[in-house]
């Protein structure tokens, strides 16, 4: 299934919700599972255990385990069956995507760990000034990774506005898993599992700041840290429609003209090996994201260019779609 999240305007303001997306409709989960649930229950306890089973916010949705996917998926098809279009009290269940403003798939994260699996990308930064930068010798049980704003989350589509102390705007294409219900200690086996899901993930970065804080040892902080320097979009994909996330293609484009194109298989570690680092002694929380980190080429670091204004980027990922920003 392909999720998101989508806010759409009501006579009691606008409402976040969480949509299930086919071509150019955007079903809302919620609505969907009451319908169904109205052909054996009361319209008001199909309205209760509805927002119960299939809960309109991502975070608690796929913090309530497979069940509660299974539960969606098949109020999915019934509503593509039926082609019903209201509940009984009159709640739309499905939406043009035009009609909708589309946010990010999890719009506040419990927390985003961006780890750097492509050795050829930190050698190349660490030529560019970066001098701190080094990547885990081959056989090493380190995986790096920084902490980014879990609040600093913007949605596809936006215009990435350079704060006022920075002059150096870059991007970065990744690929980023997201946990379900989560876990500690896990295997890879189980951290395999737990990741219900994958999206794209475009890391906003202010390159003269970041020199300066990871020389001094820390960071990034200020680096990568201002409002919506962290994209997430369009869509959040389950791991059973995406398959392989070690077996996909990734683009970074700006203008219409692809920069530079890479293959996960080249990652240095999987995601059930990084999910596995990640929630030693730590309890990864439904919604956690963990990136890949730039591929090489993925950034306008690594090929040389400088962003401008009115420049539009992509992201591109197989299965996972396009993630489109503006530099503002």
């Amino acid at each position: 299934m392909k999720l998101c999240t989508f806010q759409v305007s009501t006579a009691l303001g606008d409402v976040r919700r969480v949509g299930l997306v086919h071509g150019d409709l955007i079903i809302d989960a919620t609505a969907a599972r009451i319908s169904l649930l109205e052909r054996t229950l009361t319209p008001d306890a199909a309205v209760r255990v509805g927002a119960a089973q299939v809960p309109a916010e991502m975070t608690s949705l796929i913090g309530s385990g497979s069940a509660a996917l299974d539960w969606a998926a098949e109020a999915f098809e019934h509503v593509l069956e039926s082609g019903k279009e209201y509940t009984s009290a009159r709640l739309s269940i499905a939406y043009s995507s035009k009609a909708v403003r589309l946010l990010a798939p999890l719009p506040r994260p419990p927390g985003i760990a961006c780890f750097i699996t492509w050795a050829a990308h930190i050698d190349d930064s660490r030529d560019k000034g970066f001098s701190m930068l080094q990547f885990p010798e081959r056989g090493s049980d380190m995986r790096a990774y920084y902490k980014a704003n879990p609040d600093a989350v913007e949605a596809p589509g936006t215009i990435i506005r350079r704060p006022e102390y920075a002059s150096e705007m870059d991007v970065e294409c990744e690929l980023a898993a997201v946990i379900g219900v989560g876990g500690k200690d896990l295997t890879p086996d189980q951290a395999r599992a737990a990741i219900m899901g994958y999206t794209i993930f475009n890391d906003v970065s202010y390159r003269e700041i970041q020199r300066k804080e990871m020389a001094f040892g820390l960071g990034p902080t200020k680096g990568k840290d201002a409002d919506h320097s962290n994209v997430l979009g369009p869509w959040l994909v389950t791991a059973d429609e995406v398959g392989d996330p070690q077996d996909l293609g990734m683009s970074f484009v700006v203008n219409g003209s692809t920069i530079a194109s890479y293959h996960t298989s080249k990652m240095a570690w999987d995601f059930a090996d990084l999910v596995s680092y990640l929630s030693r002694a730590q309890t990864l929380r439904p919604g956690q994201i963990v990136t890949s980190g730039a591929f090489p080429g993925g950034c306008g670091l690594d090929a040389g260019m400088v962003l401008k204004a009115g420049d539009i980027v992509e992201m591109r990922v197989d299965k996972l779609g396009t993630l489109v920003s503006t530099i503002g």
